[in-house]
């Protein structure tokens, strides 16, 4: 396999059937999962964590998978808890398309020195999605890139 491969996902779309979703339900139905998204990584509780995603979901960053399953899925999770430990931060997300059963999310999260409102580190986040049915995600491809400190700096 060479890192110039097509993901799963691209030739996928290319060739599958459109589930029958409406624009504006749909749009609606994506942005109460991203709030949940928010809801479950504030909380970290894996219940919370593991009812967002199909048993079979699949965790995708750039070149490789992260996670298989609800299960594993959860577990990484509480593991970037435990590693990272940010407890403060803001984040929100929006689906900004759709097409072909995939959604397009931007977001932005912002973490915070703990204790203060002083941020620590910011990321701007491309995600695409792909759902389930019963509105569980079953695909998640994410793509990110931190704040660095000179670009916050003016002049």
């Amino acid at each position: 396999m060479s890192d110039l491969d097509l993901p799963d996902w691209q030739t996928r779309a290319a060739t599958s059937t459109p589930p029958d979703r409406s624009g504006v339900q749909h749009r609606e139905r994506v942005q109460r999962w991203l709030e949940a998204y928010v809801t479950a990584w504030r909380t970290y509780d894996p219940v919370l964590i593991a009812a967002l995603w199909t048993d079979d979901a699949v965790w995708h960053r750039p070149f490789s998978i992260r996670a298989t399953g609800s299960a594993e899925i959860t577990a990484e999770w509480l593991r970037d808890r435990d590693e990272y430990g940010f407890s403060d931060f803001d984040a929100h997300y929006e689906p900004i398309a759709m097409d072909a059963g995939l959604v397009v999310v931007h977001g932005r999260t912002v973490f915070y020195a703990d204790g203060t409102r002083d941020v620590d580190t910011a990321f701007d986040n491309l995600w695409l999605l792909r759902f389930a049915d019963d509105g569980r995600c079953s695909e998640f491809h994410e793509w990110y890139a931190d704040k660095d400190d000179e670009a916050a700096t003016p002049g």
